[in-house]
């Protein structure tokens, strides 16, 4: 099976938008011609038209000649055409663990009616996970779609909603928040709301909550405030960590992966082979953002910062220091056994 597919073309797309446009409102020959001319490439002008236009009885036959110009031989826009590997691709994507959360029910079944004959173009057991947390989201859970598509639905709907939650030492607490975005984690496969805690009607502190220790979410009536956007945008760390990434160890693919969470800006250096990347986090981001640096070795220099360098040098120093610690502890062990 080949990966192109003739229907993908440039004279099929050409062709497509002629027949729009003439559903629409009848075409003349010149109406033809120009959108030949704009959408093709320069020899296409040359033969497209006499064959869209039937001329000496030869052509392609889906326009019809009328009194009031051409118009498509059949009645509607053409149909979207999809080719296999596009089909097993979407037959791969349904049977993805996360599908159900951005769609219902009955669109899944129809989906999988549709589908059924297909067979998936990968499937899980094609993937070597690295670098990923075995404890992620239960996706499959009725509770947890329900979560999900409540905060979508009030995110949509920009209202206010009241979220329950279950902290790690087991306590319960609720409060109301304005959904801003939700956000995906690679290396955690878990989902998380980043919203501003409402209270007396004004906007708090930023807050990003994992869905699993959600236990309920209600949608209020109340609208969320207008300018929630350019709240949340303030309240941005003022400068943004720098880090210059060598692609030794697979370094690029691994560190745009693992922070695909984080808005990020990226240049590539062709000189000297590095990646230059700004990461704009918020300050509830901090220690997330130093251990996964952290964890990532001599693929990445950190440029500033010089608060954020400061962090991890203190935190390298005492890694240091425990690991002399531990090996003066081994050493003395060895000695008393050895004795």
């Amino acid at each position: 099976m080949g990966i192109f597919n003739e229907i993908h073309s440039r004279y099929f797309y050409i062709i497509s938008e002629i027949l729009k446009a003439a559903s629409v409102g009848s075409l003349h020959s010149k109406d033809i011609a120009g959108i030949v001319a704009k959408l093709g490439f320069a020899e296409t002008a040359l033969t497209l038209p006499a064959k869209l236009l039937n001329v000496n009885g030869e052509g392609y036959y889906v326009l019809n000649e009328e009194s009031s110009g051409y118009r498509p031989v059949l009645k509607g826009d053409p149909p979207f055409l999809l080719t296999e590997y596009q089909k097993r691709w979407m037959r791969a994507i349904v049977k993805d663990k996360r599908f159900l959360l951005f769609i219902d029910e009955s669109q899944y079944q129809l989906y999988e009616e549709l589908l059924s004959n297909v067979e998936p173009l990968y499937d899980s057991r094609h993937f070597i996970t690295v670098d990923m947390a075995n404890d992620g989201d239960d996706y499959e859970s009725k509770e947890y779609r329900l979560i999900f598509k409540s905060i979508m639905q009030g995110i949509q709907d920009n209202k206010i909603i009241l979220i329950t939650y279950e902290s790690g030492k087991g306590n319960r607490l609720s409060g109301y928040f304005a959904p801003y975005k939700l956000e995906y984690s690679i290396k955690d496969d878990k989902f998380r709301l980043c919203g501003i805690r409402v209270r007396q009607g004004r906007m708090r502190s930023l807050y990003k909550l994992n869905l699993s220790r959600m236990r309920s979410v209600e949608i209020m009536d109340n609208h969320r405030p207008e300018n929630l956007a350019s709240y949340v945008r303030s309240l941005r760390m003022p400068l943004p960590v720098e880090i210059e990434i060598t692609n030794e160890r697979n370094g690029f693919e691994r560190i745009f992966t693992q922070l695909s969470n984080f808005e990020r800006v990226s240049e590539y250096d062709e000189n000297t082979k590095r990646c230059l990347m700004k990461i704009y986090y918020y300050e509830v981001d901090e220690m997330e953002l130093l251990i996964t640096l952290l964890s990532f070795g001599p693929v990445i220099k950190v440029i500033g910062p010089e608060h954020f360098k400061e962090q991890l040098i203190g935190r390298i120093a005492k890694q240091k220091q425990l690991l002399t610690m531990l090996d003066e502890r081994t050493s003395a062990e060895g000695y008393s056994v050895n004795n």
